[in-house]
């Protein structure tokens, strides 16, 4: 077995990655706050919405919590500089964000849609539809693991001892059984339907309105004029694939790989490791990517760290009725 399998390793891997992590995640939140250009201010909010929640769940997996999960119940231990706090507060505040960060991508590209398609169009239904649906997601996020969270076994030794008689590998690289904290051990298999359940409906919400808003967006080329805006709406179409394409590969795919491997048999110590590492990984890279892609952000960036000076220039291009930013 992989070194990554055992507890010490494991831990040291994900301090490793909050040290790269963190100084990112501080100058993405800076770039946002103080360098978003007034032409990308109606998107400013969301999309520091989605980077706040990425950031969290990073910082959550790889210093705060580092989740050392044990079996196919819902049971192991904390290895972060929070280890010494509750477990199970810890297991629902980390449950928590994990399904916020895909409700802060369906807000963003809501916010998107609105501003570009339905905010100068008053007799759109959708300006009074977003609202209930905004605050149901958000709501479905909070509040679908404190029924788990308030069934907790009291007793943590009748709970052990079910766990490992039940599956007697499980954890077999920690040497303090005691460590294992149990949240669950009734019915794994309608838990799993209900994150399935979740996970599939946030899935399915996220690419229906990048479908839509790329639709619509394509629509609204054809009244283009110039060749040159043509091009910078093709770059922006772009830019907006890339992003479509960040949430489910590192974030969706990684978590059908947990909810995969937590069915199988109680050895599989690696792949649990391996999937919160992995997914401590998805808000870093979408930070770097968002700075890479967005103009603005890119050229702060060369202008602190570079060799060049920036192009303060901010490309734009109008459509009747919607003014886009391009990166």
């Amino acid at each position: 077995m992989l070194p990554i399998s055992y507890p010490d390793v494991y831990s040291n891997i994900l301090y490793a990655i909050s040290g790269f992590s963190i100084p990112i995640h501080l100058f993405g939140g800076y770039c946002i706050l103080f360098k978003t250009p007034l032409v990308m201010k109606s998107v400013k909010w969301t999309l520091f919405n989605l980077h706040f929640w990425s950031a969290a769940l990073d910082i959550l997996l790889s210093l705060l919590a580092q989740p050392f999960l044990c079996s196919p119940f819902l049971a192991g231990f904390p290895l972060g500089i929070l280890k010494f706090a509750p477990t199970d507060v810890l297991v629902l505040v980390l449950k928590t964000v994990f399904m916020l960060v895909p409700v802060s991508i369906i807000s963003m590209f809501e916010n998107r849609y609105f501003i570009l398609f339905v905010e100068n169009r008053p007799r759109r239904c959708w300006r009074y539809l977003r609202y209930p649906f905004l605050i149901i997601n958000y709501l479905f996020g909070i509040t679908y693991f404190i029924p788990i969270f308030l069934n907790v076994p009291s007793d943590q030794e009748n709970a052990r001892r079910i766990l490992f008689n039940m599956y007697p590998d499980a954890c077999e690289y920690v040497s303090d059984k005691n460590l294992v904290f149990v949240v669950d051990i009734g019915d794994i298999a309608w838990s799993k339907i209900r994150e399935n359940a979740l996970t599939f409906l946030l899935l399915s919400e996220i690419i229906v309105l990048a479908v839509v808003l790329r639709v619509k967006m394509s629509r609204a080329l054809k009244t283009a004029i110039s060749g040159d805006t043509l091009r910078m709406q093709k770059k922006f179409l772009r830019a907006l694939n890339i992003q479509i394409a960040i949430p489910i590969l590192l974030f969706f795919a990684p978590a059908a790989t947990g909810i995969l491997t937590s069915q199988q048999t109680s050895n599989e110590q690696l792949e649990h490791n391996l999937f919160v590492i992995t997914t401590s990984f998805h808000g870093v890279l979408s930070t770097i990517l968002m700075i890479y892609l967005q103009k603005c952000y890119r050229d702060v960036f060369i202008g602190l760290f570079g060799c060049r000076k920036p192009d303060l220039a901010i490309n734009t291009v109008v459509l009747p009725s919607i003014r886009f930013s391009i990166a």
